[in-house]
């Protein structure tokens, strides 16, 4: 019988890490499956027993992860007691938990956080001090959370992809990443494109940065010829683009995989190449004006 899949519990204080703690979820789901991470905002419905959907994740759990603020130790409760002291509260018990039942924890502390000493914490999860805390700072927030992504990838965590894919193997090319300068420029040569940010890429483990444009046709088979027309050029650059139609829209995405999902020339060149082509297609209003 095989063993059950990897599952992270999401430790954190709403009002100290609220926002954090969610959108590290969600990046966690898409990285790795919904069902590979818990937290009480997604995963608690409407009628649910609170208490019992905490104690059935965590004893499902193989890995906490305590997503620790600059206020998480100090927070107090009506009384003016800090409520990491109180048997009962929800991350005291939380941590607690996973320290008697010697499960695998991952502190997570919040940029400018320091990592919390034995006598900082209350003694029954004084334990947490021993752990090894992960660092997300806010002025390298993507490159601190690709790390983590591939760190629990070393501990048995799954990547999942919608369907199999076929991604072509990194190889050493003569581009460079833009600078901001650069980029700056090419928007400005590229009317109708922008600088995104996009989902991790399943090849480097890190977000793209990538050139995003949407062009509209005046019918599906418009759209779908423009595809096809283009396909030569992309071929004789050996650059591809990451493309998606939906009716009489297509979308592009630009970023060179090679150099880590960033943008280079050969972005701004095919970008080009894209524009000229779709001016062949473009609606018969656009080609009078």
């Amino acid at each position: 019988m095989s063993a059950p899949p990897p599952l992270a519990f999401i430790s954190y204080r709403r009002a100290d890490s609220s926002a954090s703690a969610r959108w590290l979820a969600q990046t966690l789901a898409r990285s790795f499956g919904a069902r590979s991470v818990f937290i009480d905002t997604d995963a608690i419905r409407m009628a649910d027993d609170w208490a019992t959907r905490i104690a059935d994740a965590l004893a499902a759990a193989t890995l906490l992860i305590p997503v620790i603020g600059p206020g998480w130790l100090r927070i107090d409760d009506a009384a003016g007691r800090r409520r990491l002291d109180r048997p009962g509260d929800w991350v005291h018990d939380e941590i607690r938990h996973c320290i008697d039942a010697n499960k695998r924890i991952l502190p997570l502390l919040l940029s400018k956080t320091a990592p919390h000493a034995r006598d900082d914490l209350p003694p029954a999860i004084a334990d947490l001090a021993r752990f090894q805390a992960f660092e997300l700072r806010d002025d390298r927030w993507e490159a601190d959370l690709s790390l983590l992504l591939a760190r629990m990838v070393e501990l048995g965590f799954r990547r999942v992809l919608p369907e199999p894919i076929r991604y072509p193997c990194p190889q050493q090319v003569a581009v460079r990443e833009l600078s901001e300068s650069q980029v700056a420029q090419a928007l400005v040569d590229l009317p109708g494109w922008t600088v995104v940010t996009s989902d991790f890429s399943p090849i480097n483990l890190r977000q793209r940065t990538e050139f995003h444009r949407a062009y509209e046709f005046a019918s599906f088979a418009d759209a779908m010829a423009f595809m096809a027309a283009a396909v030569p050029i992309i071929g004789q650059m050996k650059h591809h683009p990451r493309w998606l139609n939906l009716w009489r829209t297509v979308s592009v995405w630009l970023s060179t995989w090679d150099i880590g999902d960033r943008p280079s020339q050969l972005d701004v060149e095919l970008a080009h190449h894209l524009d000229t082509l779709r001016g062949a297609y473009a609606p018969a209003k656009e080609r009078r004006s």
